[in-house]
């Protein structure tokens, strides 16, 4: 609960930096709009056909589109807390080709090639810089776009996973959003148009895309050492090093299943992401300890218990409720310590506290007629508990495996220290 609770408040003062800076980017450009009209016949009350015109946009996807994003990270800190925010350099370069659809002549239909605009689609435009944008080497600008029909995409549900952290980051927000869009008029004859776009906007967590090429080819680089990909399509190539990473994909329309028109698209389909990660969370490490805690305690229990029946001294319930209480506490000091330094020393500190005050108290509580020899073999049996415990932590697809074996030898151990125990007393034979 303690956790859960940090967590929370974590998440909010997150939240107050990602509502400044910009939050999780998510990405679909650029898009050429082409306004029509469309005949649209009508019958009134009266059985007298009425025909108007409705004015509708299509948008359609480039034929090559080349992406390059250096993401510039930093840090900001709110309270205790830390969060990886970034500013992506990025640089886009395509072009559009024929598209047959606006040479068709479709009954009712008439489009206006020479009103077809060029937009950005982007869930936040918070923090964009003002694009330089060329088209056949002439250039334009972008504007705050209020025409046509922005994509929608279905954000979904995903999950995030870094062996540096050895956890699993879920995202809940399973939901429809909108992106917004800029544009910028473009002189397209229907023949061929060229394109190079270079902006920064600032983000928060992560960046998505959609590739909405023909042929897509995206790079993402960042002096940040610890990123996760998911979505998708994962990198064909990547290189991941103590001075940051790179990554690239090419995705091809067959794989992303886009079509030119995007008007029926299904962009939710082929959406990819890059992550910035904290290398260390402890939050999350804490919350995998706790998932051994009853386990540990027990085992606790089990050793005392041991230790009562094997040197014949009653140790009071009492006296076990404070050891229990110790070795729950070391938990409440492990979450707190973290968050001040690194979750190892932290579990040092906390753990070596713990192993102490229950050592002391062996000594002077519990029994005081305890040998040197009983002390050190108490406080090493809680030093190999802890150290244990942290290994396990430590581990993901070896986890079980390590622990059912723990659990073997932890039984093992009790089985052989009271074999010789007679537990109940036997009764002589009746002649």
């Amino acid at each position: 609960g303690t956790i859960k609770g940090r967590l929370e408040y974590k998440r909010q003062a997150t939240s107050k930096i990602t509502d400044s800076w910009g939050g999780r980017i998510v990405m679909a450009a650029p898009v050429l709009n082409v306004p029509f009209s469309k005949k649209v016949t009508e019958t009134d009350a009266n059985g007298k056909t009425i025909v108007s015109y409705k004015a509708e946009y299509a948008k359609f996807a480039p034929k090559e589109l080349e992406t390059s994003v250096n993401l510039v990270s930093q840090t900001r800190y709110i309270g205790i807390f830390e969060v990886p925010v970034f500013s992506a350099e990025m640089t886009m370069k395509g072009n559009f080709s024929k598209i047959e659809a606006l040479s068709q002549r479709e009954s009712g239909v008439s489009y206006s090639i020479k009103d077809a605009f060029l937009s950005l689609e982007i869930n936040d435009l918070k923090g964009i810089s003002v694009p330089d944008f060329m088209w056949n080497g002439k250039k334009y600008d972008f504007e705050p776009s209020v025409l046509g029909r922005n994509l929608s995409l279905s954000i979904p549900y995903v999950h995030e996973y870094s062996p540096k952290m050895s956890y699993t980051r879920y995202y809940e927000n399973d939901y429809n959003t909108f992106l917004k869009s800029l544009s910028a008029p473009v002189n397209f004859d229907n023949q061929s148009g060229d394109f190079e776009i270079k902006f920064s906007i600032k983000g928060s967590e992560s960046i998505s895309f959609v590739p909405l090429a023909k042929n897509n080819s995206f790079r993402v680089y960042s002096k940040w050492t610890n990123p996760n990909f998911s979505g998708n399509f994962l990198p064909d190539n990547k290189e991941i090093t103590k001075d940051g990473f790179s990554a690239d994909w090419d995705i091809n329309y067959m794989a992303s299943g886009i079509s030119q028109n995007l008007d029926s698209a299904n962009l939710s389909s082929a959406l990819f992401t890059t992550s910035l990660l904290i290398p260390v969370d402890n939050y999350r490490s804490a919350e995998r300890a706790t998932k051994y805690g009853i386990l540990f305690i027990i085992l606790t229990f089990m050793a005392c218990f041991v230790s009562e029946i094997t040197s014949k001294k009653p140790i009071h319930p009492f006296q076990y409720l404070l050891v229990g209480l110790a070795m729950a506490i070391f938990y409440i000091l492990l979450v707190s310590i973290s968050e001040f330094i690194p979750f190892g020393f932290a579990y040092l500190i906390a753990s070596a506290a713990i192993t102490s005050m229950i050592t002391l108290y062996a000594k002077f509580g519990i029994s005081k007629n305890l040998a040197v020899k009983q002390v050190v073999i108490i406080a090493a049996s809680f030093a190999a508990l802890y150290g244990y415990m942290y290994i396990l932590l430590q581990l993901q697809d070896m986890a079980l495996i390590f622990g059912s074996i723990g659990l073997f030898i932890g039984l093992s151990i009790v089985m052989y220290a009271t074999r010789n125990i007679t537990w109940y007393e036997e009764q002589p034979e009746n002649k």
